[in-house]
């Protein structure tokens, strides 16, 4: 999501903003623009300093992507999925549509790549995206996508596809970090790609104002923990490749967060004061939250003071 800062922030906070509104191309830890894709399975390859986690799937079908990364980056995309020699990208899969994740695909549909994505992502990518400023965040409005950069294929509950001798498994999880979350997962080199239902690196945004919901969001990492086993490898949308450990962390994480803006809710507490409370101390176990975890407290109270949890 495009957050930006309109006063000074801490170091990791500023540039994560800025990243994500293009004003950086690269996220915190990543590589810059002449990444080398790493193979996280075999066959199976992420895609690094593209703005999200990207994973390729190259084969004698072409390349399928999993997400495609910010627009501003397209370069350094087509340099790495050049690096993998299996031709041009045929398949562009969107775990959803907020444009850190999908900038790409405009470019990749004029190519020729078939977009794939839940129904409502292709919905939610033909209108204008506005979210009210808050404190001192302000979010840059995004318009519509052209055709060419819209899902061609969409689905509802999930789809199938069966490309390059994988099975590709997506599912949707309804109400969650946005209201078109799609996970992909290979059963067979056991790799998911959660999209932003997971971040390894802090904690996450909640697009509250777009069918985002944290009970929705801790109903799909509870289903997607009961799907994978300790073996599967796991691409979140932002921060290092991880594993089940991580991501039942995460959940656990969220989980207490919600719970204790929940209680300062129910006492009657202003959202400044839920702010100046801190709920979210102690609870991220890494140095520092890459997105600054204000943005949790905004948007999960934006969701349950409307009463859709």
């Amino acid at each position: 999501m495009d957050w930006i800062p309109s006063k000074t922030l801490r170091t990791g906070t500023l540039v994560a903003a800025l990243c994500l509104c293009g004003v950086l191309v690269v996220e915190p830890g990543s590589a810059h623009a002449q990444a080398i894709p790493e193979e996280v399975a075999e066959g199976v390859f992420w895609l690094k300093g593209l703005g999200s986690n990207v994973l390729a799937i190259p084969g004698p079908e072409g390349v399928i992507l999993v997400d495609n990364g910010h627009s501003r980056n397209v370069e350094s995309l087509n340099a790495q999925v050049a690096g993998l020699e299996s031709g041009a990208v045929r398949f562009a899969i969107n775990t959803h549509f907020h444009f850190d994740h999908v900038g790409a695909s405009q470019s990749l549909g004029e190519a020729g790549a078939t977009v794939v994505g839940h129904h409502n992502a292709r919905e939610r990518m033909m209108k204008e995206w506005v979210v009210p400023e808050w404190l001192d965040f302000r979010y840059a409005p995004v318009p519509p996508y052209p055709e060419t950069g819209l899902p061609s294929i969409t689905f509802d509950g999930g789809l199938t596809l069966h490309r390059n001798g994988h099975q590709i498994e997506l599912v949707h999880y309804p109400l969650a970090h946005s209201g078109a979350d799609v996970t992909v997962f290979l059963r067979d080199p056991n790799v998911l790609h959660t999209g932003d239902l997971y971040l390894s690196n802090g904690f996450p945004i909640l697009d509250s104002y777009h069918g985002g919901t944290i009970d929705g969001l801790l109903t799909a990492l509870g289903e997607i923990l009961e799907l994978i086993d300790d073996q599967t490898i796991v691409i979140p949308g932002h921060g290092p490749v991880s594993d089940r450990a991580g991501l039942a962390a995460y959940r656990t994480m969220l989980t207490v967060g919600r719970d204790r803006i929940a209680a300062l809710i129910s006492q009657g507490r202003t959202l400044e004061e839920i702010v100046e409370a801190d709920p979210t101390a102690g609870l991220y176990a890494g140095d520092r939250s890459w997105l600054d975890p204000r943005l949790f407290i905004w948007t999960v109270f934006v969701d349950l003071s409307r009463g859709t949890s």
